[in-house]
């Protein structure tokens, strides 16, 4: 592996939180809550068929628009295959509770494959992360990355941990309006600060890092000041 001082590591994208949030956030707040959205607007209007649905179609549109974009749809890929077991499940029980409150197994059971994965050494943040942000390849081979990766698949990991129990006290104390409010609170707000959280301990972390920290703030730099000459 090459050593930054040998040649500037190249960011083809600005690294702060402003400028990651304005271009990840619309979509994991679209991700987050789109197909509750959905599934409510058809429950209310029509019935519960109408709105699992209206909340299938919804995901497997946002499948096909990520990939038509040339994205790799990773989160989208899993939220799809989620959505239609959800679907199975509700159209046979025939229940709104029922349909919703799989939530809380699927945080539950995605909480522990997360924190599984940094017990087994590989944490999926590492690869979740190229979703948000265009890594180069030197920095997703070091160590630094993998560290770094370690430490915020730790929080994400917990955090679906605490919502599936934050949900299921929803599930058994509210009506199914009340839950949806709960979980449209504990959704995409959590996930946008989360990924700010994610976004500023990277940051920091390759910051101080011997290997990459000159060089990346070289590159930030670099990133910002081309931004800028781009805008009006």
């Amino acid at each position: 592996m090459a050593e930054p001082g040998d040649s500037p590591l190249v960011l083809t994208e600005p690294f702060d939180v402003r400028s990651v949030i304005r271009r990840s956030a619309p979509r994991i707040v679209r991700d987050a809550l789109g197909p509750i959205v959905a599934f409510f607007i058809g429950w209310k209007l029509i019935g519960l068929v109408a709105g699992i649905g209206f909340a299938t179609a919804f995901a497997i549109l946002l499948y096909r628009r990520e990939r038509s974009h040339g994205r790799p749809a990773l989160v989208v890929r899993v939220a799809l295959v989620l959505v239609l077991i959800r679907a199975t499940v509700g159209l046979i029980s025939g229940d709104a509770k029922v349909y919703l409150g799989q939530e809380v197994v699927i945080d539950l059971m995605i909480g522990l494959a997360v924190l599984g994965s940094v017990a087994a050494g590989k944490p999926v943040g590492r690869h979740f992360a190229k979703e948000v942000y265009p890594f180069p390849e030197e920095m997703q081979g070091s160590d630094v990355y993998v560290q770094t990766f370690r430490t915020i698949t730790l929080v994400w990991g917990t955090y679906f941990l605490v919502r599936s129990a934050a949900r299921l006290i929803a599930l058994l104390t509210l009506n199914v309006d009340g839950y949806l409010l709960v979980d449209a609170v504990t959704g995409a707000p959590f996930l946008v600060g989360l990924l700010a959280w994610s976004v500023v301990h990277t940051a920091r972390s390759f910051r101080r890092s011997d290997e990459w920290g000159a060089a990346m703030v070289l590159a930030e730099r670099q990133a910002a000041e081309a931004a800028s000459t781009l805008s009006p």
